[in-house]
């Protein structure tokens, strides 16, 4: 008698615990048997339109929970049925690939030699051509009264070991600059960086192994292009090798991901978890 006494006491406490959690968490709005508190809510205080972004979210909610009920109400038996094998699926899949994805990552080497990659572009040459131009350079934005403009224009053009140095001393004196001539850059890219050249103008400033320098209002633009590859060319290794590394690393967990497949049959078979019957 004194254990089930005890044991509605338990029942009755936590129920009362509930019911407190519950009230101290305002009520906002409910469909159906669907409750929405307070606590569910994103902080959207930090925006200026909070209250509208609250009251879209709890729209959204209520739109949401409304049409799913309609639908359990509305679809026939049959759908419902089809929707629900669906959905097992779905989520066997989600276990499965999650699986595969923790087993394939901690077993692939993500080591990739220079002799991998030069492999890679040498056999597939053909395949890595251009489809817009590229362009390497180096820019300096120099205001027009700095005391040092010519010596940084000459390193600008000549830029060997000397002129290296001596601009990167003075590199706190630019307004912007960009002197890592051996990268390829898009012209799309180009132009973000070298405010004075667009589209329309590039056939009058992007000229190859010509120092052009343009003045404004306030600096003097300098600019010298090392560089250019049209597209339908054949694409620089050095572009590509990021990418290519990708291509061997997923050629390697499809492959590992196939071999897998392959092991795991066998070693159910072996283990006896595995029967097929004949």
């Amino acid at each position: 008698m004194r254990q089930k006494f005890f044991i509605i006491i338990v029942v009755l406490f936590s129920s009362c615990s509930e019911l407190t959690s519950t009230k101290s968490d305002k009520l906002v709005s409910r469909v159906g048997d669907n409750y929405l508190y307070e606590s569910d809510i994103p902080d959207f205080s930090g925006y200026e339109d909070s209250l509208i972004r609250k009251k879209n979210f709890i729209d959204s909610w209520a739109r949401e929970n409304i049409f799913f009920d309609l639908s359990l109400i509305n679809l026939d038996q049959k759908s419902i049925l089809s929707l629900d094998n669906l959905i097992k699926k779905y989520e066997r899949d989600l276990y499965i690939n999650s699986y595969k994805d923790l087993l394939v990552n901690s077993m692939v080497d993500s080591i990739i030699t220079d002799d991998e990659i030069d492999n890679y572009y040498n056999e597939n040459l053909n395949n890595l051509k251009l489809n817009e131009d590229l362009i390497q350079f180096r820019f300096a934005k120099v205001p027009s009264d700095n005391i040092n403009l010519n010596k940084i224009r000459n390193g600008i053009r000549r830029y060997n070991i000397f002129d290296k140095n001596l601009i990167d001393s003075l590199s706190f004196q630019l307004a912007s600059y960009n002197l890592n001539d051996t990268l390829w850059y898009t012209m799309r890219d180009f132009f973000n960086q070298v405010g004075f050249v667009n589209y329309e103008n590039q056939k009058k400033y992007v000229k190859k192994r010509q120092l052009i320098s343009k003045r404004d209002s306030m600096y003097v633009n300098l600019l010298f292009i090392n560089d250019i590859l049209d597209a339908n060319s054949v694409a620089p290794k050095s572009y590509l090798s990021e990418r290519i590394k990708s291509i061997i690393y997923n050629r390697r967990k499809i492959s590992l991901i196939k071999q897998l497949n392959k092991d795991i049959i066998n070693d159910a078979i072996k283990s006896n978890k595995y029967e097929l019957y004949k």
